[in-house]
């Protein structure tokens, strides 16, 4: 399937997918969440199932922010 597409898409198609793989890492991080090393190993094999993905993606959302000492 991806032999028949050209460079130019693989180039668009391949960043857009594991954006979307890694999205709730990556939102965990820009949230600065407590558990977000612990978010990403989660994100690593959820990707394989929509359900577990959607269970990471409510956890980084959903997770306590880190606390910062002044």
């Amino acid at each position: 399937m991806l032999s028949s597409l050209s460079n130019i898409e693989l180039i668009v198609i391949v960043p857009c997918i594991l954006l979307l793989y890694f999205l709730p890492s990556i939102v965990a991080f820009l949230l600065n969440r407590n558990h977000k090393m612990k978010i990403l190993a989660a994100n690593v094999p959820a990707g394989i199932s929509w359900v577990m993905w959607f269970a990471v993606m409510a956890w980084a959302i959903t997770g306590k922010p880190r606390q910062t000492t002044a």
